[in-house]
């Protein structure tokens, strides 16, 4: 993966342009600083670990893709899975076997 994080500054700006609210006002209600909120937006850091990307999403309005993008984006540019991946993983760690068979399926039809 790619590591992008203006990618993500420039969804998140846009998503929060579409939504009406100030600027201010998401980062008031998402609960972070309002410089942290301007270094994510301009890619100087990493996009906001997982707990603060589903407090923002709980602010905006976004379909189903929309939010697929929205934690895509942010896990290029952490380099980590996507947050609804990992904590689907996490909440059924029981299924881990039956996941790494998957994979060593796909992976051996591949070549």
């Amino acid at each position: 993966m790619a590591k992008d994080k203006k990618a993500f500054g420039n969804f998140l700006r846009e998503m929060i342009k579409q939504t009406g609210i100030s600027q201010s006002a998401f980062y008031t209600s998402v609960e972070i600083t309002k410089p942290y909120f301007y270094d994510i937006l301009s890619g100087k850091v990493n996009p906001p670990p997982p707990e603060i990307q589903y407090r923002m999403l709980n602010h905006l309005k976004v379909n189903d893709q929309q939010r697929i993008e929205f934690l895509n984006f942010a896990a290029e540019g952490r380099d980590e899975i996507p947050a609804d991946i990992a904590r689907l993983i996490t909440d059924h760690s029981q299924e881990l076997d039956k996941i790494r068979t998957t994979l060593t399926t796909l992976f051996a039809a591949r070549g």
